[in-house]
């Protein structure tokens, strides 16, 4: 879902949406489980890290689970 979102918000680079604003919206988004599991991944509310944290962490956990799933198979 981070990688549709962040393509989301490239087809819209006049968007004004900054950092914060988007983070917000993004973990908004979320459905109640995968909101838990993304705070429980990094020992505490998303909401409580700056945004270049926030976005790096979730960079990084998406990139796990594409090498995850690419590894399957």
């Amino acid at each position: 879902s981070w990688e549709r979102y962040k393509s989301l918000l490239r087809k819209c680079p006049n968007h004004g949406f900054d950092d914060v604003a988007q983070l917000n919206m993004f973990c908004n988004g979320l459905r109640p489980q995968t909101k838990m599991l993304l705070d429980a991944s990094i020992g505490g509310s998303m909401m409580m890290k700056d945004s270049e944290e926030a976005i790096t962490i979730i960079d990084a956990l998406t990139a796990n689970d594409y090498q995850a799933h690419h590894d399957r198979s």
